[in-house]
């Protein structure tokens, strides 16, 4: 009797065992899960490029972000960010337009990267409209809430490039 108690026992143990253990998921599962994350960290991207107003703008950036601008050192956070935003759009006839390339997250699905192109357009001193295309990267990172939010973006003038569009 006392076997077939112990057998029981050891029977229970193991099945406990083995109901709390977490299915481990398989590489695919996990490129298919990094593939929709990528997916949904474009759209976060694109829909910062559309933002109309500058509350909509800052909502997609974290608030110690660092934006690494040219010829403007490291600006970190939003007051910094705004400041420098600001001197941009006092230039007459400035707009700016971005498209994300490619996108890269992490396995963990909290941390990320996208590759931009970009067209910046301002009047020149002779009236006339400059076009400056740039590539840039944003550093991505996922908050409390489980959103995307840009932690680290830079830029700068590529000459070679004609489209923000591949």
């Amino acid at each position: 009797m006392k076997k077939v108690f112990l057998i029981a026992l050891i029977g229970l143990f193991l099945a406990s065992c083995a109901n709390n253990e977490k299915a481990v998921p398989t590489a695919q599962e996990i490129a298919k899960l990094q593939k929709q994350e990528e997916a949904n960290l474009m759209e976060a991207n694109r829909k910062w490029a559309k933002a109309a107003s500058p509350e909509e703008f800052f909502s997609f950036i974290g608030s110690d972000a660092l934006m690494l601008a040219p010829d403007k050192g490291v600006l970190k956070g939003h007051e910094a960010i705004g400041k420098t935003l600001q001197e941009f759009q006092s230039l007459p006839g400035f707009k700016i337009i971005w498209e994300p390339q490619e996108a890269f997250v992490s396995i963990s699905g909290d941390l990320g990267y996208s590759v931009d192109r970009i067209l910046v357009n301002f009047d020149g001193e002779d009236g006339k409209q400059v076009n400056l295309f740039e590539k840039g990267v944003t550093i991505w990172k996922k908050n409390a809430n489980n959103e995307w939010k840009m932690t680290v973006d830079i830029w700068n003038v590529d000459q070679t490039i004609t489209s923000i569009y591949k």
